[in-house]
């Protein structure tokens, strides 16, 4: 009486084995990139905000000032006493100062300047979100100052 064994062989085991040493690999690098590219353009996305935002204020503020003081600090004087406007960074946040009120309008910045010349105000402004990947963006914004009149 003859027995009907079922099982797999030796090479049909190596062979299955060789395939599964060649996909697993690939999957796994798969799964890397998409977790890496992911949060490259989660940084990117981030930091491109953060340097809008603080484009959108300074554009703003900057031609309702008659003059201004640059460097590490912005000073904008306001026309008739309207006060002042001050940019300044505190850490790794730019903040806007306006009479009492302090508003946070860019984190992540890790170099700030800015320029006056005459009735033209430049701001440089980089930003580099934290995480694994290092993402730096950077921006030059201009705004001319309001004519005396």
């Amino acid at each position: 009486m003859k027995l009907h064994q079922a099982g797999f062989t030796l090479v049909e085991l190596l062979v299955v084995a060789g395939i599964v040493g060649i996909i697993i690999p690939l999957l796994g690098g798969v799964i890397y990139q998409l977790t890496t590219v992911t949060e490259t353009g989660d940084n990117e996305l981030q930091a491109r905000h953060e340097l809008q935002n603080a484009a959108s204020w300074f554009l703003l503020d900057g031609p309702t000032a008659v003059s201004a003081g640059g460097g590490a600090t912005l000073v904008l004087n306001l026309p008739s006493g309207g006060g002042t406007i001050t940019y300044a960074l505190s850490g790794t946040e730019l903040r806007r100062t306006y009479g009492a009120q302090i508003t946070t309008i860019a984190r992540n910045i890790t170099n700030l300047s800015f320029t006056v010349n005459g009735k033209l105000v430049s701001m440089n402004i980089t930003c580099t979100p934290t995480g694994r990947m290092a993402v730096v963006e950077t921006g030059t914004y201009q705004v001319y100052l309001r004519p005396q009149t």
